[in-house]
């Protein structure tokens, strides 16, 4: 498993769960600098990037372009996959197929649908909601199959989403829209919350995800809080996991703090050596 790790440049509220924010030159010398094999770009547009610089300095740094965030797409648009507005259901769509463009030059960038699929609330009632969730889910594979790259719905807790709140439900959407190209995003935070047994449950997923993102019960960086990370990482050896997790936490007490201790704790669990073990 590549270890990966979130960085943006957006300007965020300081409570959002990326790691490294700023200059993307910067931030990628220090993930790089600390030994992580990737990065977590979160993105706003893709269009309005620079993919050749992005490619140029991922390059510089030896770091995989693991992942690309999307929730900033609902939190500043309030655009959103289920819709009942067409045109915004339209401008979801375009937004994620940006993302594919960016994402489709690299091994296995996985283009994260978290809040961009929206939530019942925002919609009349649930029939509405999930028919045009699945209508829209459609026409991104198109577009992932084109460009064969991976999308993974994230399994986000009910405090912050009002459906697809665990495994076993992402698996039925799954069933109800079938493709190589679409499989789930589990995430350690939200796993903590929702499941009752997160071994079984990921083992449940066996084949079927794409992305895992890890922060401690509290949100902080790994080891920070009790969280049982050996558990999820013995529970993704044994369904053959091979792909990426990424750091996915607030960035306390700093950046480079938070993700040097996250590093420690996650590297010994996947076999390799710690930061302090490498410095």
């Amino acid at each position: 498993m590549k270890l990966s790790m979130t960085a943006t440049t957006m300007n965020i509220r300081e409570k959002a769960p990326i790691v490294f924010r700023g200059p993307l030159e910067q931030s990628l010398k220090e993930i790089a600098e600390i030994g992580y094999d990737g990065v977590e770009v979160h993105i706003h547009d893709s269009d309005l990037i620079d993919r050749a610089e992005l490619k140029k300095l991922l390059e510089t740094w030896h770091l995989d372009l693991t992942s690309i965030g999307t929730g900033s797409a609902y939190g500043w648009e309030h655009l959103f996959l289920a819709s009942e507005d067409s045109q915004i259901r339209q401008k979801a769509i375009r937004r994620l197929r940006g993302h594919m463009i960016t994402a489709k030059d690299y091994d296995h960038a996985v283009v994260i649908i978290g809040l961009i699929k929206g939530k019942i609330a925002d919609c009349s009632n649930a029939e509405g909601y999930r028919k045009n969730l699945i209508s829209s889910l459609k026409e991104c594979i198109k577009w992932a199959e084109e460009y064969k790259v991976m999308l993974g719905i994230e399994i986000i807790n009910r405090y912050e989403s009002d459906t697809i709140n665990t495994i076993e439900e992402g698996l039925k959407l799954l069933e109800e829209v079938p493709s190589k190209y679409l499989k789930l995003h589990i995430d350690t935070y939200h796993m903590n919350i929702e499941e009752g047994d997160i071994f079984k449950a990921i083992e449940s997923a066996k084949g079927k995800i794409c992305h895992v993102h890890i922060a401690d019960n509290d949100r902080w960086y790994a080891g920070h809080g009790h969280y049982n990370f050996k558990e999820t990482i013995d529970a993704l050896n044994h369904i053959g996991y091979d792909k990426s997790i990424a750091i996915e936490s607030f960035y306390y007490p700093d950046a480079k703090t938070s993700g040097r201790r996250s590093y420690e704790c996650i590297k010994k669990l996947l076999g390799g050596k710690g930061y302090a073990d490498r410095h």
